[in-house]
């Protein structure tokens, strides 16, 4: 199962997801119509990710986070990631970009399946890819150091 198709369980067993998005959405002042038209997405989109018949990409988080005026981690981002482990901070910080694995490999110029393998722990990653990878996403070397809280690391940025 998919990350996405697991989270999508998860928020239809357990709709605080939508709930929390309608709460956040409401504090920002927003009608679904203006949350929908900020994000380019369909007002049924937003109706569904706010009744728990459907979750947003993880890819969008961080722009919907934006929209909203929150925290991507009250969205529960991180959820899922074991942050102990490199190949989940590179995925954190990747979502954290909005950027799907295809789109980070064409624009910095790793291959899909190189990015896949770092994600999924079945390749270790190399310090000279770690330092490209730093660049590449904007985010200090640091954040990708086991002994380094990812989160503390990050609102220095």
């Amino acid at each position: 199962m998919t990350e996405q198709a697991t989270a999508a369980n998860e928020n239809i067993e357990d709709n605080s997801f939508g709930e929390k998005m309608v709460q956040w959405r409401e504090n920002a002042g927003l009608t679904r119509k203006d949350f929908a038209r900020k994000l380019n997405v369909s007002l049924t989109a937003v109706k569904n990710w706010e009744t728990g018949h459907s979750t947003p990409k993880l890819t969008k988080y961080s722009e919907i986070a934006k929209v909203l005026g929150i925290n991507v981690r009250e969205m529960g981002l991180d959820a899922n990631l074991d942050l102990d482990r490199v190949g989940d901070r590179i995925k954190y910080a990747r979502l954290l970009r909005g950027m799907s694995i295809e789109a980070f490999s064409y624009e910095f110029g790793f291959a899909i399946q190189t990015v896949k393998s770092w994600e999924s722990h079945a390749a270790d990653v190399s310090d000279a890819a770690l330092e490209r990878i730093s660049r590449a996403l904007n985010v200090p070397y640091e954040f990708f150091r086991i002994k380094s809280d990812p989160h503390t690391v990050l609102e220095n940025v």
